[in-house]
């Protein structure tokens, strides 16, 4: 058992290498990329999934930019033995079909910005690539491309990411620096948006605010923590909640989905302002309800991942092995969709118990998911650190007692908003997220 333990961390180690507002004046001469829109295809970093994108997929349709030209690519970071160039090649071949275009304007970020680079080294796939955007990557030795066929490449890296701490220019490319921005946030914010949609069409975006639109229409996919591996087949129930609670308006779903063979579930129309939860369970034998609550959602969005509990012994598996089996008690989880919590900067407060500070939110680890639970089982608030999330950045853990007692609720506040959830017994129905956009 010891030996896989290090074998795992070791993975995760080589993962983590692999990962691994002021604006510099641009250093490239290359030609701007011509204003026709291409297919954008974006591919995450490690232990994310697409929706690290949601948000800038959004500002993208926001300023013309229809759904059926931005794809996000999902791929398994902890598989260190898989051929992700050659899966990412098939992704947009059929993104290419799809759209009836011969390129794609491709962007990376963190892990997914090595993936980027590497996948275009070689003419055949070089050639289906009309220009690169690299986020929070490590520093490469040119732009994108090969010797015969070089790509505009834009370079996005912030001196405050303290998870690629040595990202920066890269020569040859147009390079922007931003302040005070996380390692996650150089993906997902609008400072960022801007430049991508500037370098695309050769013009600034006329809005950076996500446009609402009335009853919106929503999508995505279901896939395991961590490594992105099938949904086919799970259940997932979507449920109107009261924003004050977290309570469920009606006893039965609003919508009731099956996940499709492309691990797919939806279209559905909700309401607009609305706060939903997303039950999903699938099916397999000792795997429990994940139950996710949800902002409410301001325009069409066919981004919207939802996460399982990741195959018993995968590696993924790990991370949450310590995750109670107790009816007694709820479990927890707050992420940042956009941005980590940082001690100093932000505020999260769970039923009015202070995290933002140096144990669970230090900048070195750029919290994006904190767990919570009474893991020492003395149904007891200690707000001491769970020591099996502490040798992971991205993640950490809390004891925090949560009684699982009939209508009981939680709150949680991030930087001035709101979401309530409700406490589920964790045997029966597993983990509840409180997910802020």
């Amino acid at each position: 058992m010891r030996k896989v333990f290090r074998f795992c961390i070791y993975s995760l180690a080589i993962c983590c290498l692999l990962m691994s507002c002021n604006k510099d004046k641009e250093e490239t001469g290359k030609e701007a990329i011509p204003p026709e829109k291409l297919p954008v295809v974006m591919v995450h970093g490690f232990l994310a999934s697409g929706d690290t994108y949601e948000q800038q997929m959004l500002r993208f349709a926001s300023n013309g930019y229809p759904l059926d030209l931005l794809y996000t690519y999902e791929w398994n970071s902890l598989d260190v033995g898989g051929d992700s160039q050659a899966d990412l090649e098939k992704f947009i071949n059929e993104v290419l079909v799809k759209t009836g275009k011969t390129q794609v304007d491709l962007v990376g970020h963190s892990a997914g910005s090595n993936l980027v680079y590497k996948f275009c080294s070689t003419n055949w796939r070089a050639e289906k690539v009309r220009s690169v955007v690299l986020l929070a990557g490590f520093v490469q030795p040119g732009p994108a491309g090969t010797e015969k066929i070089k790509i505009p490449t834009l370079n996005i890296f912030s001196p405050y990411d303290k998870i690629v701490a040595s990202s920066g220019p890269i020569a040859g490319a147009k390079n922007l620096n931003l302040s005070l921005k996380d390692h996650y946030q150089v993906a997902t914010c609008t400072e960022t948006f801007e430049a991508m949609f500037q370098f695309f069409t050769g013009s600034k975006p006329a809005t950076m605010e996500i446009i609402a639109q009335e009853n919106p229409t929503i999508s995505g996919k279901v896939l395991s923590f961590g490594e992105n591996l099938s949904g086919v087949g799970a259940a997932l129930q979507v449920f109107e909640v009261s924003p004050a609670t977290g309570l469920r308006l009606r006893s039965t779903p609003d919508f009731a989905l099956t996940v499709n063979e492309k691990n797919e579930w939806g279209p559905i129309q909700i309401k607009t302002g609305a706060f939903y939860e997303f039950r999903v369970t699938t099916g397999k034998a000792g795997d429990r309800p994940v139950h996710y609550y949800r902002e409410p959602f301001k325009r069409d969005n066919k981004n919207v991942v939802i996460r399982s509990f990741p195959p018993s012994g995968s590696l993924a598996s790990l991370f949450l092995t310590s995750l109670p089996m107790d009816d007694g008690q709820a479990v927890h989880a707050f992420f940042g969709a956009s941005q980590a919590v940082i001690s100093g900067r932000d505020e999260l407060r769970v039923n009015n118990i202070s995290l933002a500070n140096d144990k669970f939110a230090a900048a070195a680890n750029t919290t994006i998911a904190l767990f919570m639970y009474d893991a020492n089982n003395d149904q007891a608030t200690d707000e001491t650190a769970i020591s099996a999330f502490s040798l992971f950045p991205f993640l950490a853990g809390v004891d925090i007692y949560f009684p699982a007692t009939e209508g009981a609720g939680s709150r949680f506040e991030y930087n001035g908003r709101v979401l309530n959830v409700r406490n589920w017994p964790s045997a029966t129905e597993g983990v509840s997220v409180a997910v802020f956009d």
